[in-house]
């Protein structure tokens, strides 16, 4: 059962940056008609960057919490590696590895700090830090009997 999920870009993300490239594409041939090939070369190098950042996020950021499993971007985490009180207090300072292959948080995103059964600290970035730590919480409950 998935208790959460956490998928970027969306699909309008997606959408939207189609339509910009399509707008300037049209823009620049309504300001100079013979400028076909270099306008597509411009908007084909700009939109191939923003498609590769977006990629990127999604990548290395979506997050899924079933009930045996934590997947965040490439890497997974079975539940029976995290401490089962190992989820960090929201204001919390924390400190770890981010996990899912990525370097750093993106914008708009916080992390939320799990501790692993071996003592080390791993860092989840999350745009809904709140929501993930109640599902952690939540799907961790049943791992604190034997914890």
């Amino acid at each position: 059962m998935t208790r959460y999920e956490e998928r970027s870009p969306s699909r309008r993300a997606w959408l939207t940056l189609l339509g910009a490239c399509a707008v300037v594409w049209l823009a620049l041939l309504v300001l100079d008609p013979g400028f076909v090939l270099e306008a597509s070369i411009i908007v084909a190098i700009l939109g191939g960057v923003g498609a590769v950042t977006m990629w990127s996020t999604g990548r290395y950021g979506n997050i899924r919490l079933t009930d045996s499993e934590l997947r965040v971007g490439r890497a997974s985490i079975p539940l029976t590696e995290l401490h089962p009180w190992g989820v960090t207090e929201p204001g919390r300072e924390v400190h770890g590895k981010l996990v899912g292959g990525a370097y750093g948080s993106t914008l708009g995103s916080q992390v939320v700090g799990l501790t692993r059964r071996d003592g080390t600290h791993v860092l989840v970035r999350s745009t809904a830090p709140d929501a993930l730590r109640a599902a952690l919480e939540a799907a961790l409950t049943p791992y604190r009997a034997g914890g």
